[in-house]
């Protein structure tokens, strides 16, 4: 009788170790990046905030770009 008691608590200790390790594993999650270019006929930019970018052309248009990610990284690229 105390071996059959000795193996159930054996068993639901490593039942129970088994969860808590199996569940505390970490996933490593990476957003892809997305490229984007806007075209120099948008003109300057001359606002931002954390969800658009705004353009004003020679002519006084704006454009508005709306940013879906909420981050952007700028690049300079100087044409020759």
């Amino acid at each position: 009788m105390q071996v059959k008691v000795l193996r159930i608590c054996i068993g639901v200790t490593l039942l129970l170790t088994g969860f808590m390790v199996g569940t505390h594993t970490s996933v490593s999650i990476h957003a892809q990046t997305m490229g984007a270019t806007i075209p120099f006929s948008y003109g300057r930019l001359v606002a931002g905030d954390s969800a658009s970018l705004w353009f004003e052309d020679k002519d006084g248009t704006l454009r508005q770009i709306t940013i879906p990610a909420g981050r952007v990284t700028f690049t300079a690229n100087r044409q020759k």
